[in-house]
């Protein structure tokens, strides 16, 4: 099978890293810490910023986060599986200005420095990575974002949701992953 994969909560932990750094800048602007914690997201609801403040602190920010985001818990291990087991693994992403100044730059060398193993590597033009999963004849995408999930799954593509921490409640009865172990496994039941 041919296994599309977003980058951003599936290969790196970059939740947690936006919070610690939103928590740093947070201390330096008003320092009044997370307001809600049951907000939406780390983005939208959590903190006092305005939408301006959290674009100018992603546009400032967001390229020096990404060099050095980790990698979720047995990624590495999981991707090295799906290649042996004869998969084609291909990384889908959205990564653009005014986030990204050199998004492939810096998304390929994270990935070399990580040394993660892939066959192809794919910037998406826009959050909705259908044209890329359809031009690369994805069987399986793997995504956080159950919004884009929906809009593949829509476009005829299979996805399967990767969880974290804010989007546990949007599965809407589509397939997910709680971790790497769980992503191979489900991958795995498919294949058969």
């Amino acid at each position: 099978m041919v296994i599309g994969l977003d980058i951003d909560n599936v290969i790196s932990a970059f939740d947690e890293k936006i919070l610690q750094n939103i928590l740093i800048e947070d201390k330096k602007k008003r320092n009044a810490g997370i307001i809600n914690p049951k907000g939406r997201h780390i983005t939208k609801g959590m903190f006092d910023w305005s939408e301006e403040e959290m674009h100018d602190f992603f546009a400032d920010n967001m390229e020096m986060i990404a060099k050095d985001l980790r990698t979720r818990r047995d990624c590495k291990k999981y991707m090295d599986k799906l290649i042996e087991d004869g998969h084609t693994l291909v990384l889908i992403s959205h990564r653009a200005y005014p986030d990204y100044k050199e998004p492939e730059t810096t998304t390929l060398n994270w990935l070399d420095k990580r040394k993660i193993n892939y066959h192809k590597f794919v910037l998406s033009k826009s959050p909705d990575k259908t044209q890329e999963c359809i031009e690369n004849k994805i069987d399986i995408m793997v995504d956080d974002r159950a919004s884009q999930c929906k809009k593949m799954r829509t476009n005829g593509i299979e996805c399967i949701m990767m969880l974290t921490k804010y989007n546990k409640k949007e599965t809407d009865g589509m397939p997910f992953a709680k971790n790497w172990a769980d992503l191979y496994k489900e991958i795995s039941q498919w294949k058969k």
